[in-house]
């Protein structure tokens, strides 16, 4: 992409292996709207704008973009709406995601298998 024009430091790739460190640097995280980036990304606590693919059958990515964005945890957009979606969100998170426990799904299958 062409980036000359833009204001913001922009770090591009086709592939790389882990991203992680990229994102633990990065203010500001634009991606895809699938559900293990979004909830990787927040879990950091960084503020995430999602692109929606809209072309894909049943729209998964929509559903989630729009729960998410509802909560506060994301902006999002589809590719024609990202310019004017990145030029009016806030830099920082609206609502930070719950901490999840990682412990209760294994607490959960173990009851359901009578196993505790």
């Amino acid at each position: 992409p062409d980036v000359r024009g833009c204001k913001l430091e922009v770090d591009v790739y086709d592939y790389k292996s882990s991203i992680l460190e990229d994102m633990k640097e990065a203010d500001l995280i634009v991606s895809h709207a699938g559900a293990g980036t979004c909830l990787e990304v927040l879990e950091l606590n960084k503020k995430l704008i999602v692109v929606v693919n809209d072309r894909l059958m049943d729209n998964h990515q929509t559903e989630l973009a729009e729960k998410l964005g509802e909560g506060g945890y994301v902006e999002y957009s589809s590719v024609v709406t990202l310019a004017s979606v990145l030029k009016t969100c806030p830099l920082q998170p609206q609502a930070s995601f719950p901490k999840t426990d990682p412990a209760l799904f294994s607490n959960f299958l173990m009851k359901e298998l009578n196993m505790i």
